[in-house]
């Protein structure tokens, strides 16, 4: 029986699966036949969207719609073909859209109230909704401009809205409402002449107030060009709109229109954020620059005639601006993961035929770049570019122009974003054998000349510096200089090398009791694999305490100082000794200093180090922090590279952490809650 039961689930998950698949991936795979698949899956549906799947097909209509936005003429569609045949159905979705709108104005979900609002248009355009319903949603998210202390970043942001919902459905609105879509564009354009008065703050700017107009392109600014354009011309078509719903217009003209109930928009409360796509036009040369990248580049020109060659023809304005947004909707929903979102990115450019290698590497450079902060991490980027390296094949190339390009504007590009950019690049290198030999040509005009003293260095050797000092801390010193240019060798740091507590011999050193003598009978020990304890015992006996942390510190870091993975393999071997060694606070404290101590003069390596602690939670923040501000040794180096870095790492590692215990205790309280309510109940049954 209980066999039975099981393959009955197993199929019911496997039908309920397939319903979703369906759903999810109309479209994946032909375009140019979307229309018939669009109007057999609506066929395929019909008989369960009936019974007890409706809800789960409505869902699956929703949960695509919210993620996979460059489609949602495909489901606005679907639910147009469902409304002929199922009109009640067709209807509830219009209720849930209202619904599931106003809950994510309430929680300022902005991904979701775009997807929503496109939502909106598609059902508009396949005549589920009615023309007059959405336009009053497009004049309410308008109308935000009018509130009281409105922030500027938000009143664009809902007007950017609106320009992207009048790409979708602007040839139908001028049509069925064309005073109300006249209004809207005087709307627009009266906010877009106000903007010209209010550039963007320099500190939002990746140069800056030096910031060219041509080298950055807002979001509003790169809508509203396509939508003026297509609203002057009369033609809203692009062979990167999709537009299946044009085939079905007579079929949708006889069935039944809802009207879409209104929805309130909350005003800003804090942590409301406004993302945009803050355009990054790195292959787009300025005549004033172009010119000076040329001499500096250091390219001959048949190096020139190939770059010119190799790199893709620009795209038309219109479609270069949908595929941008397409490419932020996509890096935006796969943000859990960088290989489905590559993938995603592959099929829209085989399905829409438009070569889109440029728009892809500038969209996520982008956002990479973008001022405050980027929405994800800088390790997810880094991974979309190298699947994009695999999968296009232009994309190398550009991505060797954009660093030339980026490198050469270094003394213009802002702090934070130089310390982004060299992040990226030490990452993205090391997974091609940290071979820097396509940048030693272009990079060689702006090195300073070997012997410069450290005062006269630039902004473009100190990159040159912290970039192979980050490749040697994602490796080893042999393997970075191996395939590193000759223009760049000056720039290549010491190689790492520590100072032991016994490294000035002297004679009392060999003798029996001397802390040298002990390290390598220590060493000896853990070469010979003792047993723990005899270890651990042998240290209780003859070592005094509190030389103990420097004594077992020292050890480790000179048995691995050859690379990070040899300290990597010690510290997972005998993480045993060092927790013996800092037992207390005072000793956590004492094996800090014992790192700072042997890496004295390779700061970089104590940060490293510090950071595989953490990772084997061999130390902790308050220790690493504690030390740094109180320690009399700790303090200076407060002042190096990557300081700020490590404490920034543990401030977050320690909020990550209250969050999680934090949510943890209040599932906690409501486990105990239900527990204490069952009771009650089964008390009040009894009595």
């Amino acid at each position: 029986m209980s066999g039975k039961r099981r393959r009955d689930e197993e199929e019911s998950e496997s039908f309920e699966q397939r319903l979703v698949n369906l759903v999810v991936r109309i479209g994946d795979k032909n375009v140019q036949d979307l229309p018939l698949h669009l109007e057999t899956l609506a066929s395929t549906l019909s008989p369960d969207i009936k019974g007890d799947s409706r809800d789960l097909i409505i869902d699956s209509i929703f949960d695509a719609v919210r993620a996979l936005q460059p489609k949602s003429a495909v489901y606005g569609t679907l639910v147009g073909l469902i409304n002929v045949q199922h009109s009640a159905v067709a209807e509830e979705a219009v209720s849930k859209l209202q619904s599931e709108l106003q809950e994510a104005l309430d929680d300022h979900a902005p991904l979701s109230i775009r997807g929503l609002c496109r939502f909106a248009a598609e059902l508009m355009n396949a005549r589920v909704l009615t023309c007059a319903s959405v336009a009053s949603l497009l004049e309410s998210l308008l109308n935000v401009e009018a509130e009281e202390g409105v922030l500027p970043c938000r009143a664009e942001w809902f007007a950017t809205l609106v320009l992207d919902c009048l790409i979708l459905c602007g040839s139908q609105l001028s049509t069925r409402e064309g005073e109300r879509f006249t209004a809207l564009l005087a709307k627009l354009q009266a906010f877009a002449d106000g903007r010209a008065t209010r550039p963007m703050p320099s500190l939002l700017r990746p140069f800056g107030a030096d910031t060219h107009k041509d080298e950055v392109m807002e979001h509003f600014d790169a809508l509203w060009a396509v939508v003026s354009e297509c609203a002057e011309d009369g033609s809203w078509s692009f062979p990167c709109l999709l537009t299946p719903w044009r085939v079905f217009t007579e079929q949708f003209i006889g069935a039944e229109s809802y009207e879409l109930a209104p929805v309130t928009i909350p005003r800003h409360t804090t942590g409301c954020t406004y993302p945009s796509l803050r355009r990054l036009r790195l292959f787009q040369e300025l005549p004033s620059l172009a010119g000076r990248d040329r001499r500096h580049s250091g390219e001959s020109d048949a190096e020139m005639a190939d770059d010119d060659e190799a790199f893709p023809a620009p795209l038309p304005l219109g479609e270069r601006v949908l595929i941008e947004e397409y490419t932020w909707m996509l890096v935006n929903a796969f943000a859990d993961s960088h290989k489905d979102g590559a993938k995603a990115l592959a099929w829209q450019q085989e399905a829409f035929g438009l070569e889109s290698s440029v728009s892809y590497v500038e969209v996520v450079f982008s956002m990479l770049m973008l001022l405050p902060t980027p929405r994800n991490k800088l390790v997810y980027y880094s991974c979309l570019l190298l699947d994009f390296s695999k999968l296009f094949t232009p994309v190398p190339h550009l991505l060797a122009r954009a660093v030339n390009k980026l490198f050469s504007e270094l003394p213009r590009l802002d702090v934070e974003l130089r310390s982004r950019f060299v992040d990226w690049l030490s990452l993205h290198v090391s997974h091609f054998g940290f071979n820097l030999t396509p940048f030693g040509s272009a990079w060689a005009a702006h090195l300073s000349p070997p012997g410069t003293p450290p005062a006269e260095r630039t902004a473009y050797d100190a990159f040159v510096t912290t970039l192979l000092q980050k490749c040697v801390a994602l490796s080893y010193h042999e393997r970075v200089q191996r395939e590193l240019p000759e223009v760049l060798a000056e720039h290549m740091p010491p190689k790492p090398a520590g100072a032991t507590a016994w490294a000035a011999l002297s004679v009392s050193d060999t003798e029996p009791g001397a802390i040298g003598t002990k390290s390598a009978a220590l060493l000896s020990r853990l070469r010979a694999k003792a047993e723990r304890e005899d270890v651990l015992s042998w240290l209780d006996r003859d070592i005094d305490r509190a030389q103990l942390p420097v004594l077992v510190v020292h050890t480790l870091l000179d048995a691995g100082a050859k690379s990070v993975s040899h300290l990597e393999k010690l510290l997972d071997k005998f993480d045993w000794l060092v927790t013996h060694a800092s037992a207390d606070a005072a000793a956590r404290v004492q094996t800090l200093a014992a790192v700072g101590s042997y890496w004295n003069a390779r700061p970089a390596m104590v940060w490293l180090t510090l950071r595989k602690l953490l990772q084997y939670k061999l130390t902790d923040a308050t220790a690493i922090v504690g030390w740094l501000t109180v320690s009399d040794a700790g303090r200076p180096l407060l002042e190096t590279w990557g300081a700020w870095d490590a404490i920034g790492e543990q401030l977050s590692l320690a909020a990550s952490s209250q969050r999680s215990a934090t949510k943890a205790a209040e599932a906690e309280a409501e486990r105990h809650a239900a527990m204490h309510a069952d009771e009650h109940s089964g008390a009040e049954r009894r009595a």
